[in-house]
Order: structure tokens, then sequence, then C-alpha cells
């Protein structure tokens, strides 16, 4: 099952933000882009950023020569941004409680924990997807 988790574009000592799970995030990612519209914040995929290496690894093997569609270079978000999606989340699942909402909410409690630390540090982010 695929898994979300944050990539930071500088390492910050003491924080593994690869090591997060991101599973319920992943599963129930259509569920929160519905919330996150509802609530007026930007959808958490669209934080969704790649290195061209990662693009290229998913591809075919013939496909992985030439590519048939450009690939876009790997974006970097400022953690406020980030921040604001997730507490617009979390704030969704408080107001209107869903089955796996503790799930949900530990895990987007998880990410706000390494984002405010990125923010505090300025260090900008992307999220990424563990197939």
């Amino acid at each position: 099952m695929p898994a979300f988790y944050i990539v930071l574009q500088q390492k910050i000592s003491g924080v593994d933000a690869t090591g997060l799970e991101g599973r319920a995030l992943s599963k129930f990612s259509d569920k929160l882009e519905a919330l996150a519209k509802q609530a007026g914040a930007k959808p958490l995929l669209s934080f969704f950023s790649a290195t061209a290496a990662d693009v290229m690894g998913l591809l075919d093997d013939d496909e992985a020569g030439k590519p048939r569609i450009p690939i876009p270079e790997e974006q970097w978000f400022q953690a406020a941004e980030g921040l604001k999606t997730i507490a617009a989340l979390l704030q969704s699942l408080a107001d209107t409680p869903q089955p796996e909402g503790s799930r949900l909410t530990a895990e987007l409690t998880e990410f706000e924990r390494v984002l405010q630390t990125a923010q505090a540090r300025n260090i900008r982010w992307h999220l990424a997807i563990d197939y």
C-alpha cells in the first residue's frame, strides 16, 4: 500500500521525515482532498513533487530512456503552506468525526510536527509517495 511522506530540502538533525507513517493519508487521499476543498485549503496532494530520477524509476524499462512526456522539475514549498492545509484538515476531522479519523489525525499530527520544525528553520519541503 502506498504511503505519503515528507521530503525536506535539507536534513534537520534528529528529524526523520521519511520515516513518517502516511499510509492512512494515502488510502484516504480522496476524502482528504474533499475536506481540504470544503475548508478552502490546498489539497495535500498539491504539495507532491519528485525528482526526475524518482519519476524515471516508475516508468517501464522501454520508456525510461525516452519518456513520452516532459518530467517537471522537483518543486519545494514553504512549510507554512503545508501547515495551513494540515490545520484545516485536523479541524475538519474534529468537526466531522470519521471512522478513520483517529488514524488520519495521528498521521497529520506527525506531519504537523515535522513541518513546524522545518518552518522554524526556514526549510522547504514537498510531499512524496512511497510505492
